[in-house]
């Protein structure tokens, strides 16, 4: 068969056809690689393509077919630059760990072979994940589908354009302080945080241990709940969107902290908060205003915590031959966490302690908290400020696009970012839901109420002339 332009755009909807023979999987890793290379060019989002190798990868799986067991085989996948990947460079997108070749893939990445995924590439990512714009790589700039004049949020920017194009239908992240989450809601994605420690790490470039995660990004509630029950270890689920829907036991409750951590956010983003409550509300989830103060030092806590950790897990980047082949933006970090006084960092790991008995405190009365996920849409290139409102404009570079996200790291929970509306400029808003520990499936089930009640449908932004 011959695919038509958006045919077959979720995972759920390939696998299915899949399994019935409807297509193959050579038809899709060739419609992803066709579009890769018909983006790259505008998007930048794949640090390494391999064409070949996912052909070869696709055949075999054609050649397992339906009575292969593993209902998601053949279904392509992206995984971020930081993960290894057996044979393949692993940098970081940095030009420091440049011709580091993997010896064998991480246990992430072997979980999606043992699922009969096809690996279609490596993403772009913000150089060692030190940062949340994707700006900074020594691979490029990774630049935002739906306006390329503008950002995608990082680190795993690369890995939110790849699915936010249609490329390919979900990809593997990470997330530090909003990695995930930043870059599925200025692209249109859905991306989840998954708790602190719930997915292995090993073969993973680290950030800061204590804060890492890696987690699934992809179109919709259930494809991405899916990869995360892969990545989990856990037997394949297909389908998965009925089994989200399932009536619970109890009305779900989702508590609105406000303000939550800025005391301002983008009027639109407000916007599109208060909307997505209104639809929640309307398919029978209670909605409780709460009190959101207490958040403000979140960005600079967070940096107490990482900047050390970092410094800590890249030691050989200290020497003077390592330091000329980093982003001085990313020297910065690394020398603010070598030089930061330990009487700093035991103060700040009391008040990490705070943080977290915070949202233990306000999650002992509701399912699930909701906030806007970034505090703007996606600013453009080289933007230094961005208007919240009327007379309040902010600097990026204080409030940058993480100011909100990092909290949830600090506290080790799970989050969810999903697309609920759209800016004046046609920009993604992204807004996210915050569970108890070890709870995805909570929150992952309240998004996907919010999808069927939304008339939710994934949408693909055309590739510019």
């Amino acid at each position: 068969m011959t695919l038509a332009d958006g045919e077959l755009e979720t995972a759920a909807e390939m696998a299915s056809a899949l399994q019935g023979r409807d297509v193959t999987a050579v038809e899709l890793v060739a419609r992803a690689i066709a579009r890769a290379q018909a983006w790259q060019p505008v998007g930048n989002a794949f640090s390494q393509l391999w064409a070949d190798e996912a052909m070869e990868a696709a055949t075999g799986a054609d050649r397992a077919g339906p009575l292969d067991g593993r209902p998601l085989a053949g279904v392509p996948v992206a995984v971020k630059d930081l993960f290894d990947v057996a044979g393949h460079e692993t940098s970081g997108c940095s030009a420091a760990y440049a011709g580091r070749v993997a010896v064998r893939d991480a246990p992430l990445v072997r979980r999606l072979r043992e699922a009969g995924m096809v690996l279609l590439g490596k993403t772009n990512q913000h150089e060692l994940a030190a940062g949340g714009t994707n700006l900074v790589s020594a691979c490029g700039p990774t630049r935002n589908p739906w306006d390329p004049a503008r950002m995608t949020g990082g680190s795993s920017g690369g890995s939110a354009s790849a699915v936010a194009t249609g490329i390919v239908p979900w990809s593997l992240g990470s997330d530090t302080g909003g990695s995930i989450r930043i870059p599925a809601s200025f692209c249109g994605a859905v991306g989840l945080k998954p708790t602190n420690g719930a997915l292995p790490l090993a073969g993973a470039l680290p950030l800061a241990p204590s804060l890492d995660c890696a987690g699934p990004i992809a179109a919709t509630a259930a494809d991405t709940w899916s990869l995360e029950e892969v990545l989990a270890g856990h037997d394949a689920r297909h389908p998965v969107r009925d089994w989200l829907l399932r009536r619970p036991d109890r009305p779900f409750r989702v508590g609105i902290p406000e303000p939550f951590v800025a005391a301002v956010v983008h009027e639109e983003c407000a916007g599109a908060l208060a909307a997505t409550a209104s639809i929640l509300a309307t398919a029978g989830i209670e909605i409780v205003p709460m009190d959101g103060h207490g958040l403000d030092d979140a960005r600079m806590l967070w940096s107490a915590v990482c900047f050390p950790e970092f410094a800590h897990a890249h030691p050989d980047l200290q020497h003077p031959s390592m330091r000329a082949k980093v982003h001085p933006s990313v020297l910065d970090w690394l020398d603010r966490g070598a030089a930061l006084p330990e009487a700093d960092r035991e103060r700040a790991a009391h008040r990490r302690m705070e943080f977290e008995r915070w949202f233990r405190e306000r999650l002992a009365l509701v399912d699930a908290l909701m906030v806007v996920t970034a505090p703007y849409p996606a600013p453009a290139v080289g933007q230094e400020f961005v208007e919240l409102a009327p007379d309040l404009a902010v600097d990026i570079a204080t409030v940058g696009p993480g100011f909100i996200t990092c909290a949830v790291n600090l506290a080790g929970l799970p989050a969810m970012s999903f697309p609920a509306g759209r800016s004046e400029l046609g920009l993604p808003l992204g807004v996210s839901l915050i569970g108890r520990a070890a709870e995805e499936e909570t929150i992952a089930r309240i998004v996907a109420r919010w999808e069927a009640a939304s008339g939710y449908e994934p949408r693909r932004p055309a590739l510019p002339a």
